[in-house]
């Protein structure tokens, strides 16, 4: 009886598109769809030195957050997802802001460290736009995480304290434990976010 409610659950979550366990929309036809969506015309223009500082809405594309909804609606009815009990599903899309793939980016957000090195540095991270995404609440969607790379190892001064990261920004995903990554920025500079 639960193997057949697992398979069912499975058909019907394949068949709408999501993929377990991160139920993140990654078909064939969601990717064509995504390269069909035109650049956001509300983008911020580079500055004097090529570098666009952007919030975490602009790596959505356009009409993003309703698909992000209805996926969660949709898990929601399917799965009956419990929101105080136990890790969450990573929900969400891979479609990224075409506009943005390419350049130099500045963002704020929350490091979530993949591996520490000897001596507490970090040459891989996650970036997150809220305090505690991925450990202690449900995970972003993916187009709502950076995958971060340095070649220089990254020194944290306060675990938890935002940050302010600049590097160029690809389409290249991230699969991990923590949280599926849409975006890979190799990272040039970081600093503290000040309030």
């Amino acid at each position: 009886m639960i193997r057949a409610f697992l398979a069912l659950t499975l058909f019907v979550l394949a068949s709408a598109g999501l993929t377990a366990p991160a139920l993140a929309q990654d078909d064939a036809a969601a990717s064509q769809e995504a390269q069909s969506i035109p650049p956001r015309d509300d983008l911020p223009e580079p500055d004097e030195n090529g570098v666009t500082t952007i919030n975490w809405d602009h790596l959505l594309p356009d009409g993003e957050m309703a698909r992000i909804e209805e996926l969660y609606r949709m898990a929601n009815g399917i799965m009956g997802i419990d929101h105080f009990g136990g890790q969450m599903p990573q929900i969400g899309t891979f479609n990224v802001e075409a506009g943005l793939v390419g350049r130099t980016i500045r963002m704020p957000g929350f490091i979530l460290p993949l591996h520490y090195d000897v001596g507490g540095t970090i040459q891989e991270f996650l970036l997150v736009p809220y305090f505690g995404a991925c450990v202690h609440t449900p995970p972003p969607p993916p187009n709502q995480i950076v995958y971060v790379t340095s070649e220089e190892p990254v020194e944290i001064e306060q675990m938890w304290d935002p940050v302010w990261v600049v590097g160029e920004l690809t389409s290249e995903r991230n699969i991990n434990g923590l949280g599926d990554a849409a975006y890979t920025l190799h990272l040039q500079s970081h600093e503290r976010y000040e309030f």
